[in-house]
């Protein structure tokens, strides 16, 4: 009997290494003919660890420019450079939808939300709920709302921040400014009370560091689909956060659900998202998951690009003086309004609006994998590609292309967008940059006009008061970008301009 028993679990141990061994054959051989790093043809790993070293768009650009337009980066996954088909792709009616890999970023398992939606039908009906939200229907004050956050900023540089010759060097480190303002407007138009970050300074609740702390954590979890599927495990669900822990991703649950509960269980009305969010068709557990997302993903990415537009025109001196003179003399006008310039003015600033274009388009603030796939065989780039076959982008790749940008495509050049006289050129570069928020795709970004109202607004109340420079040159500031950018001692001296 012992022989028999050794005999069947031999048996049993040689199949599961057939098919293991067979399995990966398949999957090898299914995309063989397409070029890619030999560790990423196997296994997740490659992936992987460029995920987790905070470099994963630093990466898929490294192998776009070895390996060309389509490359393979995962034993499923591709990543396309070439803007065209990325667009048709993307379009409304390709019938290509989120792979599984947006997943990572459902942070209640049992419900998908804006951002996870894998099925175009749930995606759809999910826009289209949040829509008037994100779109301010039914907000009068939107822009109010902003330019009152906009003032506290400006008053908290005054106060603690301008260098000069009596106070000396008093850094600022727009890591944190910039996203303390963000985060204030954001949930100011999204629960009428802003959490208040610049008031008093600081991350007083950790919300911020507990959504920094998620981006590494849901970027690689959505590499391991099966890890997702374990956590609507009734075992798993215990150990997950949950609202109102002491901290963490927990505390942030909490904060959320009991604005969301005050505002279905009072039945007191807002002026917010939050109210347009509890009018729709939505659940009450997606108008928790809705809230969430809006401070996860209407934060960080304006901030961001705050950050790297500065930074960029700190380091670009022409750049500099062009904006500034281009504000002054709009100052000087007396046609824009007073003490934080209306957005329909801020519109009508060609080379405001070109710097904006351009740092976006250096520094997209989301740059990850963002994976698409079709249920039917596709030919990208003149490569035949399976169903079921994943397709990301490099956008910092795309963003750099010189055949739509330049020879100087690497450069930061605002000029650019202001100086092209060729109609259909300029075309190409304004579709190509939109891609840094979907634009004209299915899965266009909802917060692009809040965030270039946001752009708008700040840059040009900054660089009308203030000179800016990198406090060091050499090493201006720390990142990791794990498809959004977290930054770390990105410090900023700030001088008043002279009158």
């Amino acid at each position: 009997m012992a022989i028999l028993n050794s005999f069947v679990l031999t048996g049993v141990l040689a199949s599961f290494v057939f098919y293991i061994v067979a399995s990966r054959i398949k999957t090898y051989v299914r995309l063989r003919h397409i070029p890619g790093p030999t560790g990423a043809v196997l296994s997740r790993s490659w992936l992987f660890r460029k995920t987790m070293a905070g470099r994963i768009p630093n990466a898929l650009a490294e192998v776009a420019s070895e390996y060309g337009p389509l490359v393979r980066v995962g034993p499923n996954w591709l990543i396309c450079s070439d803007v065209s088909e990325i667009r048709r792709m993307w379009s409304v009616h390709s019938g290509w939808h989120r792979d599984a890999w947006y997943n990572g970023f459902r942070f209640d398992p049992a419900n998908d939300n804006i951002l996870t939606a894998n099925e175009n039908k749930v995606h759809h009906r999910i826009r289209t709920n949040v829509l008037p939200g994100y779109n301010a229907k039914g907000i009068t004050n939107q822009e109010d709302v902003i330019d009152t956050q906009l003032v506290k900023l400006l008053d908290l540089i005054e106060k603690k921040h301008v260098s000069s010759k009596e106070n000396g060097i008093r850094p600022m480190d727009m890591a944190r400014k910039f996203l303390y303002f963000t985060q204030d407007v954001t949930s100011a138009l999204g629960f009428t009370t802003p959490f208040g970050y610049l008031d008093v300074d600081e991350d007083f609740n950790n919300t911020i560091s507990t959504l920094e702390g998620m981006l590494p954590t849901v970027t690689t979890v959505g590499l391991f689909p099966v890890i997702i599927s374990l956590m609507n495990n009734p075992l798993v669900k215990g150990l997950l956060p949950k609202p109102h822990d002491n901290n963490g991703m927990g505390k942030l649950l909490g904060l959320i659900k009991d604005r969301v509960d005050a505002r279905y269980e009072n039945k007191a009305k807002g002026e917010d998202m939050l109210q347009r969010f509890v009018e729709s068709n939505l659940s009450r557990k997606e108008v928790e998951a809705e809230v969430l997302i809006m401070l996860f993903g209407g934060t960080d990415t304006t901030a961001t690009a705050l950050r790297m537009t500065v930074f960029y025109l700190s380091t670009a001196p022409s750049a500099h003086r062009a904006l500034q003179s281009e504000i002054d003399n709009a100052v000087k006008s007396g046609k824009i309004t007073r003490p934080v310039i209306a957005d329909s003015e801020a519109l009508e600033l060609d080379y405001l609006n070109a710097v904006i274009k351009e740092g976006l388009r250096m520094w997209p603030p989301i740059s990850g994998l963002q994976l698409k796939c079709s249920d039917k065989d596709d030919v990208i780039c003149g490569y035949k590609v399976p169903a079921k076959t994943a397709v990301g982008i490099s956008e910092f790749t795309v963003m750099r292309d010189k055949s739509v940008f330049g020879e100087d495509a690497d450069q930061f050049n605002p000029s650019r967008w202001v100086e092209e006289k060729d109609p259909k050129r300029l075309k190409e570069m304004e579709m190509t940059q939109g891609l840094v928020f979907a634009s004209g795709t299915r899965w266009e970004c909802l917060g692009k006009r809040l965030a270039y109202t946001e752009l708008r607004k700040v840059l040009f109340e900054l660089f009308l008061r203030y000179d800016f420079a990198m406090t060091d040159p050499v090493k201006p500031f720390e990142y990791w970008n794990y498809g959004a950018t977290l930054h770390e001692h990105m410090n900023v001296t700030i001088a008043k301009r002279a009158a």
